[in-house]
C-alpha cells in the first residue's frame, strides 16, 4: 500500500522559496498551456503532443511532468463530470504542481535537518535543495517493516506531499464482525447501537457560515477535517475482522431530481467522501477487510427476519416498528447498520459481533443558545458601560454642586 505524508518547507531560506515560486510559475504555465491543446485538439503522452508547446527555458523530464500533470488533470476533470451527469468545462492549473521522480527526489539530510528534497530547477545542474525535518506520522510509517520512501512530491503553497511505499499485510483471520452507517446528524452509526461524531452537524454548519476565500472558512474545514479522522479513529479496529458499510454514490443530490437550494446549500460542507477513504485507509491499516454492500432498502428490511416494509422506515427518533422482531425501540440508523451486517458474504458467518462501546465528544451547547448568550453578554457590557460614562459625567461636572 501506497500513503501520502505532508511536511513543511518553512525551514527554506528566502531565496531558495523564491527560486521555487519562480520554478512553479513557469510549470503551471506551461501545464496550462497543454491542458488547452489537448482539450481542443487532443494529444498523449508522446513526442508529438510534447514538442507542440515550445519552452526553451525548461528541460525535457519537467515538459514530460508539465503533460503527465495536464493528461491526468483533464482525465479527473471528465470522469467527475461523467459521474455527475454535467457538461465539463476546461479546468485551470491555479495553485500547486506535482514532480515525478525524475526531477525531485527525497535524501537523507545533513547537521539539524533529518531530510532534503532536491528539486530541478531552471538552471542545469543547480539543483533547488529544501531541507525539512521529520515529525511523528513520517517515522511512524518509516518504522513498518520494508517501508520506502518514494521520489517525487506535490508542492503546494508552502508544503510538500511526499510518497510512502508499505507492505501489504494479510487479513486477520479472528475477530469480531460489524456494520456501520453513515449520516449527516451523527457521523456514524454501528449495528451495536453506538454512535460516533455526533458533532459533525454543527461543524458543518459551521463551514456554511464562513464566508468562502477567507481564513475562517479555512480554519473550519481543517476542523471539521480533524474531527472527521478523530472520529473514524473511535471505531474498535483492534477487535475487528470483518467490518460493513454502505456504498453511497450521489447522496448529496438525493433521490428526487428537483432538491431545493437550501437542501444543497446544507449537504454542501458534509464530506461523506473523505470519512469513506479514512474507513478504507484504518481497515487496510489494521488488517481488517471492508466489505462494501449494497444501501437498498437498509432502513425498511429487518435484519433477523428479512421483512421488507414501508413503515419500518424511522428516522433519529426511536419508535415501535412493524416487524415483530423489531418492536424494541431502537434508532433507524442502527437497524441500517445492523442490515449492513446482515448482508456480509456468507463466508464470515452472521455470529461474532463484538460489543463496542460509544466513544464522542461531550455535546456542546445549542447554536441558538450560544447565540443568545452572545447577545446577553454584549447587552451587559453596554449597560456597564452606559454606567460608567455617567458616574464619570456627574463626578466631573455635579449637578447639584455648589460653585464657589
Amino acid at each position: 500500500m501506497q500513503r501520502s505524508i505532508k511536511v513543511s518547507l518553512k525551514f527554506a531560506t528566502a531565496k531558495k522559496r523564491r527560486r521555487l515560486d519562480h520554478l512553479l510559475r513557469r510549470l503551471r504555465k506551461l501545464t496550462n498551456c497543454y491542458i488547452d491543446l489537448i482539450w481542443e485538439r487532443g494529444g498523449a503522452l508522446d513526442a508529438a503532443t510534447l514538442n507542440a508547446v515550445t519552452c526553451p527555458h525548461l528541460s525535457y523530464r519537467q515538459r514530460s511532468d508539465c503533460l503527465k500533470y495536464a493528461l491526468e488533470i483533464i482525465a479527473g476533470t471528465k470522469a467527475s463530470a461523467a459521474a455527475l451527469g454535467k457538461v465539463a468545462s476546461k479546468p485551470r492549473l491555479k495553485h500547486s504542481f506535482k514532480f515525478s521522480s525524475l526531477t525531485a527526489t527525497v535524501e537523507r539530510g545533513r547537521g539539524c535537518f533529518d531530510y532534503v528534497l532536491k528539486i530541478s530547477s531552471v538552471f542545469p545542474g543547480k539543483r533547488l535543495v529544501l531541507p525539512f525535518r521529520s515529525h511523528v506520522r513520517l517515522n511512524y510509517w518509516l518504522g513498518k517493516p520494508g517501508a520506502k520512501l518514494l521520489g517525487g512530491c506535490i508542492i503546494k503553497g508552502g508544503e510538500a506531499i511526499l510518497w510512502i511505499r508499505v507492505a501489504d499485510e494479510p487479513v486477520k483471520a479472528e475477530g469480531g464482525q460489524l456494520g456501520i452507517d453513515i449520516g449527516y446528524n451523527k457521523l456514524l452509526a454501528d449495528s451495536d447501537g453506538g454512535n460516533y461524531g455526533a458533532r459533525i452537524k454543527e461543524l458543518c454548519e459551521k463551514v456554511r457560515r464562513r464566508q468562502p476565500g477567507r481564513q475562517g472558512k479555512r480554519r473550519a474545514r481543517k476542523e471539521r477535517d480533524d474531527y472527521i479522522r478523530w472520529a473514524v479513529k473511535q471505531l474498535p479496529w483492534g477487535r475487528l475482522r470483518v467490518l460493513a458499510v454502505e456504498d453511497l454514490k450521489h447522496l448529496k443530490r438525493g433521490k428526487k431530481a428537483n432538491r431545493s437550494k437550501q437542501f444543497r446549500k446544507r449537504l454542501a460542507p458534509w464530506s461523506y467522501r473523505q470519512a469513506l477513504m479514512r474507513i478504507e485507509h484504518l481497515a487496510q491499516e489494521n488488517r481488517v477487510h471492508l466489505a462494501f454492500v449494497n444501501p437498498r432498502n437498509t432502513s425498511r428490511q429487518c435484519p433477523i427476519c428479512g421483512s421488507v416494509a414501508k413503515e419500518n422506515r424511522v428516522r433519529e427518533v426511536p419508535v415501535p416498528l412493524l416487524c415483530f422482531h423489531r418492536r424494541r425501540r431502537r434508532s433507524g440508523r442502527t437497524e441500517r447498520s445492523r442490515s449492513y451486517h446482515q448482508k456480509l458474504p456468507a463466508v464470515y458467518g452472521r455470529r461474532g459481533v463484538l460489543k463496542s462501546k460509544c466513544h464522542t465528544f461531550r455535546q456542546p451547547s445549542s447554536p441558538y443558545r450560544a447565540g443568545l448568550l452572545r447577545r446577553l453578554r454584549a447587552q451587559r457590557a453596554f449597560l456597564r458601560h452606559a454606567v460608567h460614562r455617567r458616574s464619570v459625567a456627574g463626578r466631573l461636572c455635579p449637578p447639584f454642586a455648589s460653585r464657589r
